[in-house]
């Protein structure tokens, strides 16, 4: 940690140096930074429901200055998120403890989370097209609908500028990897468009130089660990009148990825997950949506929306380490599977604007997830049978594939209406309620969600604000349906948080924030593991008691001098499991997070990045079915990224060098998954402006 901070400190006063101008650079201008506001409607100037909550905001610019590719890496500077590579090969994202399945991730609105199992992948949504990044902590408003219990990623994408304008790039670096970028945009009159695409490839990724190799996996590079992605996007608007705005949006992704087993496969090791060898060897996504805006009067606004997202994977766990076989009947778990997800909803939200009465907003949505899976799949042996999420139950050799066809269903709609009122600009309050629906063939579930915010701005510089909710998520596809983990007697998990923060104007451009949070979750759905050995240790899904998230986080940001931008941010977060009585700690979830981010920006063009991500106090739980439960602490880990850019001929072109881990250090957030060690890269863009 020494060595890092000293690092840390001469890239500061590397920052600090004075340097002579060697060209003339006029200033940035990014190609779209307006925004395709599809969040929940807001007629009033602000919106008191978010200024008592906790929200973070990234917009393009930020993004690119870091360099960024994807959401996960846009995302990691936050330090009330936690992103977390697991077994299945893709980065997981958590929000002051709350995992994946429970925090909703929007595109332009439309939900990106799996029609299978709710979590979603941010590794294949690059960050080339987003405006800007909105994330909620914790209290989010109503008009989410079910399923945000732990906060909200509300991701809204760019729309076209007067003229045309448009962007092309390269980029590589270790491992032959190569990303090609491009982009288009333009408006004229009624019309407005933006295009963009990219095409992305990893031979592998390389393991930290202090990593020994074991016999799963060598030093140098991480076995299969190859990546592809290619994307494209577009955003068409007409907007016929002052009063009406219509636009279309199409997302379009596909690849294909290895999932990099566990460096441990040693079954008397209590935490080491057992050596898994699976790839999604392809996958194909597409969204569709319409909006239209109706603003009749200055008063009333009316928004609507249609909605269409598929997913398909083909999801493969082979025999072993050559990924070539399925059959061998002495190996268990294997399983061939083409999933489909998809998601298609509607929704419509009216709100009206009352002028110093405050405003009302309604809105009414419907979704129909469905998940379609054909394929084969080996029972499980003596431990879980739960292959893939498709389990046929456990056995002895021989294994044989057993043939897959389920197709489900399930309906989810929403209601709710907020107020919000600000009083002589210095107050604001908001409250709403919703109520949610799950309906399936076999039960019918309902719940409700209310939310209350207020914000007091108390002196000129000073702000204090609280919010609280009581959130509810619905049990999954997965959870309820999939063999033989599958349990419909599922209860609704609910969620109560309490926020209580201040925000303070400082000199010099400076400012300083601190939330304290609470969240209780009840009837959570996790794992329960059977360890009676005549029943073969078959784990399912059930309602566990309660799990709870409390701490602070603050921030300080400054901008003294103008052309340097510091941030300091930390979090503290206590987890408590009351689910078993061995459990402390939720397992993966650390108590620390420490977050330095500085640039500075010369005038000649030159841009040095740097950023420091510190975590510690995570910890692992013996695997489930040993019977005593052991705990153990995961190291704490640091990681710094640098990056140095430097704008030439007006803007026109952007040179590039940057290196990920430059301390190269050796770490993981799961147990037995290392992650990236030192990754060197460099790229150039060039723009025009017609």
């Amino acid at each position: 940690m020494k060595q890092t901070l000293l690092i840390l400190a001469s890239l500061l006063i590397f920052l600090l140096l004075p340097v002579q101008p060697l060209f003339a650079m006029g200033s940035p201008e990014d190609q779209s930074e307006d925004i395709f506001q599809l969040e929940p409607t807001t007629v009033t100037s602000v919106n008191p429901m978010e200024a008592g909550e906790t929200v973070h905001e990234i917009n393009a610019e930020d993004i690119k200055k870091t360099g960024a590719r994807t959401l996960d890496e846009a995302l990691v500077l936050l330090s009330d998120v936690n992103i977390k590579m697991g077994a299945e090969g893709v980065p997981r994202v958590e929000i002051r403890g709350f995992k994946t399945r429970n925090i909703l991730v929007l595109m332009d609105g439309v939900p990106m989370n799996s029609a299978l199992d709710g979590q979603f992948d941010p590794s294949i949504i690059p960050v080339d097209s987003i405006s800007k990044i909105k994330v909620i902590a914790g209290a989010s408003s109503v008009l989410y609908g079910q399923g945000a219990l732990g906060g909200v990623i509300d991701i809204i994408s760019k729309k076209g500028k007067r003229g045309l304008k448009g962007t092309l790039s390269y980029e590589t670096g270790e491992g032959t990897p190569y990303l090609t970028k491009s982009s288009l945009s333009g408006a004229k009159g009624k019309y407005d468009f933006f295009l963009s695409g990219s095409m992305y490839r990893r031979d592998y990724f390389p393991v930290a130089k202090p990593f020994i190799g074991t016999l799963e996996e060598s030093a140098g590079y991480r076995i299969n660990s190859d990546n592809t992605r290619n994307n494209a996007y577009m955003n068409l608007g007409f907007t016929p009148n002052d009063t009406l705005h219509l636009a279309v949006s199409g997302n379009y992704v596909q690849g294909g990825y290895g999932k990099p087993a566990s460096a441990i496969n040693n079954k008397f090791d209590p935490y080491a997950p057992p050596a898994r060898f699976g790839r999604v060897d392809n996958y194909e996504g597409y969204m569709f949506q319409f909006v239209a805006n109706y603003n009749p009067t200055e008063s009333l606004d009316i928004r609507s929306r249609i909605y269409y997202n598929q997913m398909t994977q083909d999801n493969n766990q082979y025999d072993d380490e050559t990924y070539s076989t399925f059959d061998n009947p002495v190996m268990p778990n294997s399983y061939h599977l083409k999933n489909t997800g998809i998601n298609t909803g509607a929704s419509i939200q009216p709100a009206y604007d009352f002028g110093k009465a405050g405003s009302i907003t309604f809105d009414f949505s419907g979704e129909q997830d469905q998940w379609i899976a054909t394929g084969g799949v080996k029972p499980g042996g003596g431990e879980s049978g739960a292959s893939g999420g498709h389990g046929v139950g456990s056995g002895s050799p021989p294994y044989i594939l057993y043939p897959v066809s389920d197709n489900y269903v399930v309906h989810l709609y929403s209601a709710a209406v907020e107020y919000k009122v600000t009083f002589l600009k210095k107050l604001g309050f908001a409250v709403g309620y919703g109520r949610h629906w799950q309906l399936r063939e076999d039960k019918r579930l309902d719940d409700y969600s209310y939310s209350t915010s207020i914000y007091y701005d108390i002196f000129k510089a000073t702000k204090l604000k609280a919010a609280f909710m009581r959130n509810i998520h619905f049990p999954s596809i997965s959870q309820l349906y999939l063999r033989n983990t599958n349990n419909t007697r599922l209860l609704t998990e609910k969620a109560n948080h309490y926020q209580f923060g201040v925000e303070q104007k400082l000199p010099w451009r400076s400012s300083f924030k601190i939330n304290g949070f609470h969240s209780d979750i009840f009837n959570f759905i996790a794992m329960k593991q059977n360890i009676t050995p005549q029943q073969g240790f078959a784990p399912y899904n059930f309602n566990f008691s309660q799990y709870r998230f409390y701490g602070f986080e603050t921030s300080l940001e400054t901008n003294f001098i103008k052309e340097l931008q510091l941030k300091v941010q930390y979090t503290l977060n206590q987890s408590r499991d009351y689910s078993l009585p061995d459990r402390i700690e939720v397992q993966y979830v650390p108590k620390y997070k420490f977050v330095f981010t500085g640039k500075y920006e010369f005038a000649f063009g030159l841009i040095p990045f740097v950023s420091l991500v510190y975590v510690a106090d995570s910890y692992v739980y013996s695997k489930q079915q040993y019977i005593t439960v052991m705990r153990a602490k995961m190291a704490d880990y640091a990681v710094i990224n640098c990056r140095l850019s430097q704008k030439l001929f007006k803007n026109r072109f952007t040179i590039y060098v940057g290196a990920d881990n430059i301390m190269n250090n050796n770490y993981e957030d799961t147990y037995g998954i290392p992650r990236p060690g030192r990754y060197v890269y460099g790229g150039i863009e060039y723009r025009f402006d017609l």
